[in-house]
């Protein structure tokens, strides 16, 4: 099933069960719009920045932070061309990304990478806001806070993140 939003034109879809494991997570669309209706629009490092920041929380933990950070500085060292964003999508995916119901940090960055993507010619500044604003979530996040358990893993707590 689709759904698409006319406001923001990201679009809401329920995939159909696939063998060998899910390749839609719940993380990744528990919220009022999906991961990759805003990461579609941006170039491959700041793509994957976003989908980690995305998830943090209900995955990866730190170490998605730490990814993000990695794909902010390959961004910045490499300086791959990418088309920016338009005014009017990057208007509509801030405006979605408002309705998605992040803590405060985390939405600060997931929004300091879209304007990475729109403020080509600010890009530095707006690549070290990005950075600053990952750099603070994982300051706040507890040093044991790693993968959290997927909700689905059939292996006790202990053993979830891949660990004996």
């Amino acid at each position: 099933m689709t759904v698409q939003n006319t406001q923001t034109e990201t679009v809401r879809t329920e995939a159909a069960p696939q063998q060998g494991g899910n390749t839609n997570p719940g993380y990744y669309k528990n919220r009022a719009f999906e991961c990759v209706g805003f990461a579609q629009y941006l170039n491959f490092n700041l793509g994957n920045a976003f989908k980690y920041i995305w998830r943090h929380k209900e995955k990866g933990g730190r170490e998605d932070l730490e990814k993000a950070l990695r794909y902010l500085e390959r961004q910045r060292a490499d300086a791959p061309k990418f088309k920016k964003l338009k005014c009017r999508r990057y208007e509509k995916m801030y405006a979605g990304l408002k309705d998605c119901g992040f803590d405060g940090g985390t939405e600060a960055a997931l929004l300091a990478v879209i304007s990475a993507a729109y403020y080509i010619r600010d890009g530095e500044d707006n690549f070290a806001w990005a950075a600053a604003c990952v750099e603070d979530l994982l300051e706040k996040m507890p040093p044991e806070a790693g993968r959290a358990p997927h909700p689905e893993s059939p292996m006790p707590p202990e053993t979830a993140g891949g660990g004996i």
